[in-house]
């Protein structure tokens, strides 16, 4: 079975025999040979099966978030604009933050606790529609006449 070596044989031959490329030809009907095909054929086509409901997946996320993020600019957009607009309803929107706010205080806490709350809800909120000016200990005396 085994070759002598020959200074001949050492020398690729230019054309392979059919006996010789029978011999390094592996076996097609070898088991391990067939089941590791299988098993990758098997992962393959595993593979692929996860790609697609993965690119159905993301595909339907990047259209909902699509959606969702055009919803949101709009909201935001008029949220803004209603924000712009805040003085043309500053009563409104003091009155319904004080009796909002201090009307849950008060059924939580009782009458004096919610009172308080509400009139600190209320400054807040006119603060934040009409903005604060400069309440400074001294700036008071910025309203009086000066002397002369």
């Amino acid at each position: 079975m085994t070759e002598q070596a020959t200074p001949d044989s050492n020398a690729v031959p230019s054309t392979p025999t059919n006996d010789s490329a029978a011999s390094q030809k592996k076996s097609t009907n070898d088991p391990l040979l067939l089941s590791i095909k299988q098993f990758v054929n098997l992962t393959n086509s595993t593979l692929a099966s996860f790609e697609e409901s993965t690119d159905e997946t993301s595909t339907a996320l990047v259209s909902r978030l699509q959606q969702l993020g055009k919803q949101g600019r709009y909201i935001a957009t008029r949220a803004m604009t209603t924000y712009e607009h805040r003085g043309q309803y500053g009563p409104q929107i003091v009155a319904g933050s004080a009796a909002l706010i201090g009307g849950v205080v008060a059924l939580r806490t009782g009458k004096i606790p919610g009172a308080l709350a509400a009139g600190l809800t209320g400054a807040a909120a006119y603060g934040n529609v009409y903005g604060y000016e400069d309440y400074s200990a001294t700036s008071w005396r910025s309203g009086l006449p000066k002397k002369e």
